[in-house]
Formats: C-alpha cells, structure tokens, sequence
C-alpha cells in the first residue's frame, strides 16, 4: 500500500568504511557504557547521531560539522542514483532479510503505515533538530509488511543471490550483543527491472512499524513527504520476547503472590530460564523456578480485547501491578525493571543479575505473533489509544544506522 522511491543521500565509501562508520541505533547506545565507549574512540556515526549531552542544542551545529568532516575526509559519498538497498543480517542463531528505501509519509489514519507504540514528544524533537540540523534521515524506520504469497521474500532472495555492495562483520569488542553479526547490503537501482518490481511489491500491502516509532513520527511533524524506511517481510522479521528482571518488590508479597493469583493460574515448578509456551509466564529465582499457566476459563474473558490477551498486558495487569505494588511508572525505571531479549545471550544476563542478588526474579514470556501485532495495531488505526504495551516486543538484531543517510 505505501507508495516508495529509492534512496539518494550519502553512503560510507566502500565496506572498510561501514564496518567503522556503522552503528546501532541510537536509542540503544546509552552514555558512559562500553559501547558507547568504544564507538566514540571511532570515526563513527555516533559522533553524528549520538552528541555527548552535556552539549545541549550546541549537539545539532556540532553533529553537522562531523557529518561534514567524515564527507571532506572521504569516509561517505554522495549517492544521486535512486536505489533500493536490501539488507541481510544473519549468524547467531538468525537470518533477516528486507529492504532500505525511502517511504511516503502518510497520517496514521489512512492505514498504509501503521503503528502499535506511543510516540514522546521530547524523543521526536531531539531528532527533529538533528535533521533540520544536518539535512538528513540518518536513522531508519524499521517495519514489517504481510507476506502471504513470499512475493517480497523471494524478490530479496533473488537479489541476495549476487555480489554485495558492502559485506562486513559487526566488531564492538564484545560491547555489544551487535557482535558477530554479518551484513550483507545490494544496491538495485530504481529503475532496474527488480528495483521495479520491488516498487510494486511494496504497494501491495501497509507497513507495519516493528521499531523507531519516533523517527517516522518526526517525519509526520516536519512534513516529510519521504521517510527512510526498512521493510522486511513478517515472515523473516521474527519478533523476540521482551523479558525483564524485577527488583525493589516487597517479600512479603511475592511470597503470597501464588495464593492471590491461583484463581486465573495454574502454577506448577518450572526447570531453566528459557522461552515458555503461550499463555504460560515464567518466574526464575534463585532459588527455584515457577510456571504460571492462564487457566482456560480465564482467558476466555480476554479473548475478544487484543491488547488484553496479550502475555505482556496479561503479566502487567493480572500479577504485577495489582499484587506485587508495581505501575506503569516503575516501567522505565531500573530500580525495578531492567530488560532483555528472550534469546542465550538474554538469559544468561537475567540469571546473573537474579543469582547476584541486584534482582528479586526474571520474567520470560512467549514471543509475540505477528498476526498479534497486527491485530492490535489494525485497531489503533480507529483509536490511537489502543497500542501495544510498553516493552512487549523486541526485534534482533538491531538494524545499523549508517548504511544509508537520506537526503530529504
């Protein structure tokens, strides 16, 4: 359903240059970490996208003069041809395939782009001044679009099947859970006859936004008629469990917690921290494991509300927030919260900081469907107060900032 175009701008020079000038998305990097460590010791795009905060708006002028420095030195390009550029990322235990491109902005209402998170105004205005600033998109748009018939699947396939523009390893000193995935980006002309009928494949179906909510929304306050966008069909674009760990909950509740909840749960022992199956939520403490399956008569109560019957909304509204003390404020807060994708990597991490004792518990929850997202996403089209709960889905690997700057 969204019209598309190809992408004009700037790309880094060859793969020696991605491999350095690469990064992951902003809002991933967080101050005074090792990665954020490691890529500020690199002529690289967090320097453009990521100003030390202490810089206040002077970050925006300052962004643009290393934008142009990295120009000047010959680190980026000017690319005038319009293309489409499929991105594959692959190794540890995945295999993602879709394509940059550049996507007409249209309002929520229409349904050709669709969202299933709430946008923040100081998050949309931080990017707003860094583009008025420099003159480009320099992050992308992550989405997903149905699939059925493989019609975009075998189209990227196709063009995966040739030599890549650039082919690199990601390397940020073991800083990153980015480390050790391969990129693999084609460039394919608009005007090709696959460029072509990429456009057209494109305009078949509406985007699903999976990630960076914030930049396509700042594409709608500045009136861009274009947003650099990644679709990648729903059948690669496997969605993760967003976990967490708990903290700062009083004992004396979570050790009645089986007792208040046992008339909508059956509980039973659980055996590792590892992804559970639908409808079933498990705790992992240090000392023991537990499982707490909705019982049938249960869900049927939720069964015509979308967001209700979620795992996520079912975790936060039925156990959480009613007898254990916690809110939506204490979301983001890592007094109490703190979050991981439901993979190894994810895992071992929880049972760490649970085992340490700087976490009460871990929480891990079953994946997030697709035709679940979509389902609740098709009903904020109507009423954009029906989103999916916060930190309810994850998609990995991050897609890299760099590839493509998109000169709007």
């Amino acid at each position: 359903m969204p019209e598309s175009k190809g992408l004009v701008g700037l790309r880094p020079k060859d793969s020696a240059v991605a491999k350095v000038f690469a990064a992951p998305p902003y809002d991933v990097i967080t101050y005074g970490t090792p990665l954020q460590k490691v890529l500020s010791s690199r002529e690289n795009l967090i320097h453009v996208h990521l100003r030390p905060p202490e810089e206040g708006d002077a970050r925006y002028p300052n962004a643009k003069k290393e934008l142009d420095g990295f120009v000047k030195k010959g680190m980026l390009v000017n690319e005038s041809e319009p293309s489409y550029y499929v991105y594959r990322q692959s190794g540890k235990g995945v295999d993602r395939i879709g394509v940059i491109l550049a996507c007409r902005v249209y309002p929520y209402s229409e349904g050709k782009v669709i969202r299933h998170e709430k946008t923040f105004d100081d998050k949309v205005l931080d990017r707003k001044k860094l583009y008025e600033a420099t003159g480009y998109q320099i992050g992308v748009v992550f989405s997903v679009m149905e699939d059925k018939k493989s019609e975009l699947l075998n189209a990227l396939k196709e063009v995966s099947g040739g030599k890549p523009l650039y082919s690199f390893v990601t390397e940020y000193g073991g800083a990153s859970d980015m480390e050790g995935v391969k990129n693999d980006v084609w460039k394919v002309p608009e005007n090709s006859e696959i460029g072509k009928r990429l456009k057209a494949i494109i305009a078949s179906e509406p985007a699903y936004i999976a990630d960076g909510h914030h930049r396509y929304h700042c594409a709608v306050v500045m009136g861009h008629p274009y947003v650099q966008m990644y679709i990648s069909p729903s059948s690669s674009a496997k969605i993760q469990a967003y976990d967490r760990v708990v903290g700062s909950v009083r004992k004396e509740d979570l050790d009645a917690l089986p007792e208040k909840v046992k008339d909508k749960f059956e509980i039973k022992p659980g055996k590792k921290l590892a992804v559970p199956k639908k409808h079933e939520i498990l705790f992992y403490f240090k000392d023991k494991s537990l499982v707490f399956k909705a019982k049938k008569e249960f869900l049927k109560t939720l069964e015509h509300d979308p967001v209700a019957k979620l795992d996520c909304s079912i975790l936060q509204n039925h156990i959480l927030f009613p007898h254990l003390g916690l809110s939506a404020q204490n979301i983001k807060d890592k007094h109490y919260f703190n979050y991981f994708p439901g993979s190894e990597t994810g895992f071992s991490h929880m049972k760490r900081l649970v085992d340490s004792g700087e976490y009460m518990f871990a929480v891990s929850l079953a994946p997030v469907e697709f035709d679940e997202l979509k389902a609740v996403a098709d009903m904020g089209i109507k009423n954009p107060e029906i989103v999916m709960p916060q930190k309810s889905t994850y998609f990995w690997p991050k897609l890299l900032s760099g590839l493509t700057l998109y000169k709007f």
